[in-house]
């Protein structure tokens, strides 16, 4: 007579499950969430995309994945030298490699059985500390958050967003331009998988309102945004329109201490946006203007601003670049 194999975990008292739990889920320092495009021939992409009765993550760039990266990984931030994945005939043939099977311990336990999984969930309701800095590729990176690792908001102390945005409605007015005209963004009609089409501006929006509004539901110690505006008229998109990042992150932030730095360049504008709790329920918002260097032969490339060189070390208070101060607003 043959006996159901039984979980080993569940064999260990509870206490000590709880802590493994603990363990598994927030001891991670740092994630890096974002979507990179599969590189190789054309039978080993369309393999991996579609074999094994699989199918694209959808919502994210066609022939790209979701990446979601124990560690920091620079690569899935940039916007000039993106990440990919480069695949052979051997590695399509790794299932486990696709977003199908995440790499994440939460994930990975709720499968187990339906006792750990009861069980993890009431041990998340339990405050813990958190110590995890979450790293989102802008806005791939946020849509594969929201949509398949909600739950890494819950262990994270500090988020931290980095992209470029490129307007689709919004048209500046601006006078002639005497010098040669840059070239213009990338095209917009990204190709993306499936039929979601993921309104980057909800998401953003939502993100933000979870973290700095009026009832926050999860309690962060610093938010960072870099994104890079492309183009010679780009400094009126930044405050202009009304999905703009910049836009969204004040609409959203109802109490906090914002830093907001805006470098201006010859072929884009940069946006660095930094916001923390403030005790005193009320939002102060500073703002300064920088020069962007970039693009000349002795200068960094265009859109290498987005990723900052300090990071994954950040600082718990604002330091405002070298330069002139600007402008303070305090909102009660």
């Amino acid at each position: 007579m043959s006996t159901a194999n039984t979980c080993p975990i569940l064999s260990l008292p509870v206490e000590l499950r709880l802590h493994i739990y603990s363990f598994a889920l927030l001891d991670n320092p740092t994630i890096t969430i974002g979507s990179a495009e599969l590189v190789g021939k054309h039978p080993d992409i369309i393999h991996r995309l579609y074999g094994g009765k699989r199918s694209p993550f959808s919502g994210i760039p066609q022939n790209h994945e979701p990446v979601v990266e124990t560690g920091y990984n620079a690569s899935l931030l940039c916007i000039t030298n993106p990440a990919v994945i480069p695949l052979s005939s051997a590695s399509t043939k790794l299932a486990d490699e696709t977003y199908e099977h995440p790499h994440t311990a939460h994930l990975s336990l709720l499968l187990v059985n339906k006792q750990i999984q009861e069980e993890l969930s009431s041990h998340f309701k339990i405050p813990k500390n958190k110590d995890t800095s979450l790293f989102l590729q802008y806005p791939h990176g946020l849509h594969v958050c929201r949509t398949l690792t909600p739950h890494l908001l819950r262990q994270a102390k500090t988020v931290h967003i980095a992209g470029a945005y490129v307007s689709r409605t919004f048209c500046p007015a601006r006078a002639a331009c005497m010098g040669p005209r840059q070239p213009p963004p990338e095209a917009l009609d990204v190709k993306l998988h499936g039929s979601v089409t993921p309104n980057s501006t909800a998401q953003l929006g939502d993100l933000i309102k979870s973290l700095f509004g009026p009832t926050p539901t999860h309690k962060l110690a610093k938010l960072e945004m870099r994104i890079y505006y492309p183009g010679d008229d780009s400094y009126s998109t930044v405050w202009g329109d009304d999905s703009s990042p910049t836009v969204i992150a004040l609409r959203n932030i109802n109490a906090g201490e914002v830093g907001i730095e805006v470098w201006r360049g010859r072929s884009g504008t940069g946006v660095y946006l930094t916001a923390r709790p403030s005790e005193e329920k009320r939002r102060v918002v500073s703002t300064v203007w920088r020069k962007l260097d970039e693009g000349s032969m002795t200068e960094p490339k265009r859109g290498t601003w987005v990723v900052d060189p300090r990071w994954p070390q950040w600082e718990e208070d604002y330091e405002m670049s070298a330069g002139p101060k600007g402008d303070t607003i305090v909102t009660q």
